[in-house]
């Protein structure tokens, strides 16, 4: 009986109610589809016709049956366009995001589209988060309908948000026709002049406090981003001069000089102090000159997607390896950060503090520059608390015992707890420590480290004698 209307006394409304209560659960094969209403091809095909815009049907890379999917309408009209921006400036349009019920389809025209059960990664990695995310919530939730404290966020509000006014979103994607044109429109402003920093910088720390959001207690700095003439796209930390949060922002600014100096690439930071707050200007490495971008992801939103697991540095750097995604190179360059973490006190390893960067094809290339670099051990907690200055006690559970990595791992650690027992902007009890650490790390590590080579002996261990 293959191609016969089995249910001969259906009507077409109770043929599109079927559809519309298979395809409500998701994204559904056409053979699916044919065995849930027992009807020929051509009797499917014009009930599908008759849903008009409603349903959407695509075929992914390497699946040769095409898929059906109800088309959402909010939060945003589907299709959105997709742009990129790329490293010398100029923006394409690239392809589009479809919002379906039960996932989203990325229609990149090519072998990269995909359907994904949730937000895409790079959308979910752009969505605003951490501290800056909390203010941008507040800024914009009268204006495009979101909650105004981002932990009711739904990916919904995401999507809103990212179609909307997602025009300076981290990386180098856009999506939505409104944030290409109001990404077209910031072309027209002017960074900041040098001479106008002090007042600008001050306008912006003063409007970012006085919102109320973010806290120590969650281990973000209060920070604002911004374009300056001298140098370029910034991520600004701020916070009160004098005050053991001001110590860390400049101990961030030590550690990514100590990674830097011992061969990791690290993204450039600079402390100074203007009146009552002290300023981490960090240059952002997803941006090249005024209007250039680079692609970027967090480890987060690739975890999510494909192994969901969310437990540590190495063991996602293993994963990636397996998956073909990232060399050996990468992986020994996330191993050093994890092991130059240990040996600071650097218990803030979560996943969004570590990205890697990715091609025109928004795939991942390499481990991005180090970033939210410092000792979060002494970091303020909540109510203002400032934990005890004791020394760092490194865990090794997850690194093993290979001496290259905590070799290079050493070098930039004991770089940056010299630096910080010699640095004048730091308080007495902060740079005593400083010492301190800088002398327990090569006892603890020494095991670790590659044996020193001895004058007078050979490759062997034996003593050389002379002749």
């Amino acid at each position: 009986m293959s191609g016969a209307n089995l249910l001969p006394g259906t009507r077409d409304s109770d043929r599109k109610t079927l559809v519309r209560h298979a395809l409500s659960q998701g994204p559904r094969p056409v053979d699916e589809l044919l065995a849930v209403l027992q009807v020929s091809q051509a009797t499917f095909s014009r009930t599908i016709q008759e849903f008009g815009g409603e349903v959407i049907r695509f075929r992914e890379p390497g699946v040769r049956t095409p898929r059906y999917a109800l088309v959402r309408t909010e939060p945003v009209p589907t299709p959105q366009p997709i742009f990129r921006v790329s490293e010398d400036g100029r923006v394409a349009e690239i392809g589009a995001v479809n919002f379906l019920r039960g996932g989203t389809w990325v229609d990149l025209g090519g072998p990269d589209s995909r359907l994904h059960e949730g937000l895409p990664p790079a959308m979910a990695f752009a969505a605003p988060s951490g501290y800056l995310g909390a203010r941008i919530a507040k800024v914009v939730a009268r204006e495009i309908g979101v909650p105004f404290s981002l932990r009711d966020w739904s990916d919904d509000h995401r999507v809103k948000f990212l179609c909307s006014v997602g025009s300076d979103v981290a990386g180098s994607l856009m999506w939505g026709a409104s944030s290409f044109a109001a990404h077209m429109a910031s072309r027209q402003v002017p960074p900041i002049a040098t001479a106008d920093i002090p007042r600008a910088y001050q306008d912006l720390a003063n409007a970012t406090s006085q919102t109320g959001i973010g806290s120590s207690a969650g281990g973000e700095e209060p920070k604002f981003t911004c374009e300056t003439e001298a140098k370029g796209h910034l991520i600004v930390k701020f916070a009160r001069a004098g005050t053991r949060s001001s110590e860390m922002l400049i101990l961030e600014e030590l550690a990514l000089r100590a990674l830097g100096e011992s061969g990791m690439p690290a993204a450039p930071a600079c402390y100074f102090e203007m009146e009552e707050y002290g300023f981490l200007e960090v240059e952002r490495f997803d941006r090249i000159g005024r209007f250039g971008r680079r692609g970027m992801i967090s480890a987060g939103a690739i975890d999510d997607e494909l192994f969901g697991m969310r437990d540590n540095w190495p063991s996602f750097a293993q994963r990636c390896e397996e998956a073909g995604m990232i060399g050996p190179g990468s992986v020994r360059r996330i191993l050093v950060l994890t092991a130059f973490s240990e040996l600071i006190g650097n218990g803030d390893r979560h996943f969004e503090n570590l990205s890697l960067m990715t091609d025109e094809r928004g795939r991942p290339t390499e481990v991005s520059p180090a970033y939210d670099m410092l000792p979060m051990m002494y970091a303020p907690v909540g109510g203002g608390i400032e934990p005890p200055l004791r020394l760092v006690t490194p865990s090794f559970q997850s690194l093993g015992a290979r001496p290259d990595v905590w070799e290079q791992a050493f070098d930039a650690a004991h770089r940056f707890w010299t630096a910080a027992a010699a640095d004048p902007r730091l308080s007495s009890e902060m740079r005593e420590i400083g010492a301190r650490n800088a002398q327990h790390i090569g006892e603890v590590v020494a095991p670790l480290l590659p044996v020193p080579e001895v004058p007078g002996r050979d490759s062997a261990g034996d003593t050389k004698q002379p002749h």
